[in-house]
């Protein structure tokens, strides 16, 4: 084999596995990360007061006359000692918009003075530096050069990051640019030594979709250099039909053929052009990153690339979530879905962009200030409050806060109590959205509302399954040869797989197998066939399918079904929340993973689908807590009485268990009962949000 570069190991750790199977060498740079911030191994809360400098302000207009006092006022000490006093532990500010660091000075030179004043009043610092914009008309003045920094077109113009119709003036820099880079990294640098920051906030992370990719003098070229280094001439010719890779251009568009409108990805040369832009992305922050931490361990790194919302990040922002949080220590989501229970059946929350954090010890920050239920999904599921907000901070987000704090002891340093895995296969939603998004997102959704406790995985945890009794591929279609000898080990070892419609019938590139990559693990698996031949509206036939394989159970589903008719999905496809229903069959679902399992859930619950659980463990405390959400709370509906039960390790009994709630109870004991393996006990009653911890010896 031969010896890699950096850039090549990289590459193999992106968004498609380049070989059937990875070398010991790549299976190390998949795990490349930086070390977390321990400081955040205590919780998060943050708020501040604005993150615009006041050249934006200005620059923007619409503004009111007052802005400058308003700008003033946003990072005064008065505020800052408000927010102390209310329990905020770090202050939120501006740093960096993208004007260029001569036309900043003054702006930047405020933040400098506002993080003397928080860290002497005890408080952290949080700054605010722009991703994403070049703002030409003071950044060329200053760096000329950075003419050639600019995002551009297919046929040259500037692409520009744009809010509505009157931002123009915002360039998005190309991050294949190593001299701009370069030029950002006097800005983390400044951030460190200077402003002596404890969090850098990366503002803008993505990159704009189809037809606005940079088709720069640095990308063309780079993106030739790519496929170079990934593939072998070998690999090349197997993956294009040819050797020679000096001609391949990234893809381009017309009015016949919108990019939006391609519901799947086979042709080579796209799915290679979305792997280098998620490439390019990874790499430039892993640059920032280590340069932060290098200067200062403790900085926290965190970005903006939303959640999970139902989109197609990789094909139309060039974002790929697992390679991107290994470098971050917090991430934000600014998605819209609201948490509750609305009138047509469908059950919207954030718990999709939670689980994402959590399974790389990332903390989520996102708007959760409206209304208690969001501060309640929020501690239930991120186990710490995250972002509270801007000043002046709602009194419901104070009580909050000041819930927190109190309890924060049963928060801090746990680990989701899960054994149910479901994957989200990044090749499957990427080159066929419409289907595996859908079936990911539907099967989320029975696991969610089932209360089976469960953790996201993505594809390079298929190599190391030993936590999970169940792996669950909802139409996890494009899997490598690695990943199904993966599967095949779990199963053969006792895992139970449950494998929903065209999981395993292709392979990485989505070249459609001869035979499915499940066979002989699943019985009745459809062909491709019936698949591409089903009308949309048409209900797939075929029985769900249930075998013993070595010390193993596997399931077959053929689909899950969408209760209802599908509603449009252009552009992109986007499976939004007005997806995120049950599926008419989840009681299929629900059985075959329980089945899976050998029943071994590790928590139950009663209760109606609109009351929603997590648990979370302490181990070395000896605890469990399980968390409890009524997401009827707006309409003021209250769960009634909850039976829980709880399976306890091997040999332990519960001593107590008490009950707390930002609603009423402050450690209240419940009566509770022994039985084989664990305990029950039944919590009164649940109007938004409460908790259980179970102690034992």
């Amino acid at each position: 084999m031969q010896r890699r570069s950096f850039l090549g190991s990289m590459l193999s750790a992106s968004l498609i596995a380049a070989e059937p199977a990875a070398t010991g060498q790549q299976r190390r740079d998949r795990a490349s990360s930086v070390p977390k911030a321990k400081w955040l191994e205590n919780g998060l809360i943050d708020a501040g007061g604005s993150h615009e400098p006041y050249i934006f302000v200005v620059r923007r207009g619409g503004n009111r006359l007052d802005a400058r006092d308003e700008y003033e006022r946003a990072q005064s000490e008065e505020v800052i000692r408000r927010l102390k006093d209310q329990g905020i532990e770090v202050f939120h500010t501006h740093l960096y918009k993208g004007f260029g660091m001569a036309a900043e000075a003054p702006d930047m030179a405020d933040t400098k003075r506002t993080a003397e004043m928080a860290h002497r009043l005890g408080m952290k610092v949080d700054s605010y530096v722009q991703w994403n914009t070049l703002m030409y008309e003071t950044f060329f003045a200053e760096e000329p050069r950075a003419k050639d920094w600019v995002q551009r077109d297919a046929v040259g113009r500037p692409i520009m990051l744009t809010y509505g119709y009157q931002q123009s003036f915002r360039y998005r820099p190309c991050f294949a640019n190593q001299e701009y880079l370069d030029y950002l990294k006097k800005i983390v640098r400044f951030a460190v030594e200077e402003v002596k920051t404890d969090f850098i906030h990366f503002d803008n992370f993505d990159l704009n979709p189809e037809p606005d990719s940079c088709h720069c003098h640095v990308c063309v070229p780079r993106f030739r250099a790519y496929l170079k280094e990934k593939y072998t001439p070998a690999q090349r010719k197997e993956r294009f039909g040819f050797e020679n890779v000096d001609y391949v251009n990234p893809p381009e568009w017309n009015a016949g053929n919108p990019p939006a409108k391609m519901e799947i990805i086979f042709d080579p040369a796209i799915q290679e052009w979305i792997s280098f832009r998620c490439y390019v992305m990874v790499d430039a922050l892993r640059q920032m990153s280590t340069y932060a931490k290098s200067m200062n361990p403790e900085v926290a790194i965190e970005v903006n690339p939303h959640g999970i919302t139902g989109a197609n990040r990789a094909w139309e922002a060039g974002l790929d979530h697992a390679q991107i949080l290994k470098w971050t220590d917090v991430f934000w989501t600014e998605e819209s879905n609201v948490p509750g229970l609305v009138a047509d059946g469908r059950l919207i929350s954030k718990i999709r962009s939670y689980k994402l954090a959590r399974k790389f010890r990332n903390i989520l920050l996102a708007y959760i200030a409206e209304h208690p239920l969001e501060m309640a999904e929020c501690l239930a599921f991120n186990q710490t409050i995250g972002y509270a907000g801007n000043d002046p901070i709602p009194p419901d987000m104070l009580k909050y806060v000041e819930f927190y704090r109190r309890h924060r002891e049963y928060y801090t340093q746990t680990e989701d109590v899960a054994n149910v895995a479901l994957l989200r296969s990044l090749p499957s939603i990427t080159y066929n959205q419409r289907r595996a998004q859908l079936s990911a997102i539907l099967a989320e959704q029975a696991l969610i509302q089932s209360r089976i406790p469960f953790d996201l995985v993505f594809d390079e945890h298929l190599a190391d399954l030993k936590k999970y009794r169940v792996l669950i591929l909802p139409d996890s279609e494009c899997l490598s040869d690695e990943q199904l000898r993966h599967i095949r080990s779990f199963v053969d070892g006792g895992g139970g797989l449950v494998a929903i419609g065209q999981a395993g019938l292709y392979d990485q590139w989505r070249r459609l197998r001869v035979s499915s990559g499940l066979t002989g693990l699943v019985d009745g698996q459809m062909p491709a066939k019936a698949y591409e031949e089903t009308v949309e509206e048409t209900e797939i036939e075929g029985a769900v399918s249930r075998k013993e394989v070595g010390a193993g159970r596997t399931v077959y589903i053929p689909e899950l079904q969408f209760d209802g008719p599908l509603p449009q999905t252009e552009p992109y496809f986007t499976i939004g929340n007005h997806f995120w229903k049950a599926p008419k069959n989840m009681n299929e679902l629900v059985q075959a993973t329980e089945w899976a399992a050998r029943e071994e859930i590790p928590v139950s619950i009663s209760g109606p689908d609109y009351l929603i659980a997590n648990a979370a463990s302490q181990s070395a405390r000896n605890r469990i807590m399980v968390h409890l959400v009524n997401y009827k709370a707006k309409s003021q509906q209250a769960v009634g009485a909850v039976d829980v039960h709880v399976k306890l390790p091997a040999g332990a009994k519960a001593t107590e268990i008490r009950l707390y709630s930002p609603d009423g109870s402050d450690g209240e004991k419940l009566k509770w009962q022994a039985e084989s393996g664990g305990v029950s006990f039944t919590v009164p009653g649940v109007q938004v949000y409460s908790f259980a911890t179970v102690q034992w010896a």
